[in-house]
């Protein structure tokens, strides 16, 4: 069955959210995620539940992303986690204190049960735990480098002591990027367990950092067999930052491989695969990428096709398209013709 979808992060101002909405709806999508980061958990939810109920009466299903909550999920956003509790942070193998949330430590869980919790209560269909990762030298503009890596919290690293029997190395070796693994994936695992127990009938999806290192992802295999997990979607964006050169930036050979891999996972687990597509940051020149970006999803194999995010992410200036609007027309003209075709 085809679903469409795209992000939703413009507005908390209802007279507006309902027009974009509308908008939204228009546009052919099935569903729309909102995102629910730390501000909307302590100002906004009630606000949020507002926003499903409007985003429902509309026809819309209903996701939500922790949206940068703890530094450690995608997200344009600041997370206040881990400057109310240091002790709960990454430390790197350098000695280095870094702004991310430990996924192991006590603390953190508790903070993420009261996500949980909220979200559930909101009123939402899926939980979107989008790009879960721990500290990444790319994203803070740093090389990588094998003698500069986290493993997470003290905390985290006393349960590496407890499983090797040793310290943690200096460098990376295959134990520290196999527990490493072990920490996105048990905290994953934790996570989609908890919401089901507060509410059996709400879906969990995750969504995994497209990368050409992740072909043969064990962390991939390990995330999708979570008897919990719902939907596994990947992201490849074909342009990370703003303008980028065109000569770098792949979408044959990058955007089919990664939605190829995530649709093997999914017939391989039983779940049902997502695709998402980029819509943020592209020149004018680049506009007709989003028709083959969702042409090459579709051919994959993918059937739930999302897009980051509405019109053109136009609300954040560092990502914002050069022409928002005409992304996002763009994106409903194709989106109907893939209902046309399917109908």
């Amino acid at each position: 069955m085809l679903k469409l979808g795209v992000s939703y992060f413009a507005s908390r101002h209802l007279k507006h959210v309902a027009e974009d909405l509308k908008d939204i709806k228009k546009h052919h999508c099935d569903w729309v995620l909102h995102t629910f980061d730390e501000v909307d958990l302590r100002f906004n939810s009630g606000q949020m539940k507002t926003i499903t109920s409007m985003s429902h009466k509309l026809g819309l299903k209903v996701y939500y992303s922790p949206w940068a909550i703890g530094g450690i999920f995608g997200g344009e956003c600041i997370s206040a986690f881990p400057g109310r509790h240091p002790e709960a942070c990454q430390v790197l193998s350098t000695g280095e204190r870094v702004p991310y949330a430990c996924p192991s430590h006590p603390e953190f869980r508790k903070f993420m049960k009261t996500w949980i919790e909220a979200a559930c209560a909101a009123g939402g269909d899926v939980l979107f735990w989008d790009e879960p990762h721990l500290w990444l030298p790319n994203w803070e503009g740093r090389p990588e480098r094998d003698d500069e890596f986290s493993i997470g919290s003290p905390y985290a690293q006393a349960l590496f002591r407890k499983k090797y029997k040793k310290p943690v190395p200096k460098r990376k070796t295959a134990e520290v990027e196999e527990f490493r693994d072990w920490l996105l994936y048990d905290f994953l695992k934790w996570a989609m367990q908890t919401a089901k127990k507060i509410r059996p009938n709400i879906k969990n999806a995750v969504c995994l950092v497209s990368h050409l290192g992740a072909l043969e992802p064990p962390l991939w295999n390990k995330v999708a067999s979570i008897k919990e997990l719902d939907i596994v979607a990947t992201d490849p964006y074909w342009k990370r930052f703003p303008y980028s050169n065109p000569a770098k930036d792949k979408m044959e050979g990058y955007i089919d491989l990664m939605a190829g891999k995530v649709v093997e996972l999914c017939k391989k687990h039983g779940k049902e695969p997502q695709g998402w597509l980029q819509i943020f940051a592209l020149r004018k020149q680049d506009e007709p990428d989003i028709d083959k970006a969702i042409r090459l999803l579709h051919q994959s194999g993918i059937t739930n096709i999302a897009a980051w995010g509405y019109e053109g992410c136009n609300a954040y200036s560092t990502i914002s398209s050069e022409r928002g609007r005409a992304c996002w027309d763009r994106l409903g003209r194709q989106y109907g013709k893939l209902k046309k075709k399917k109908a």
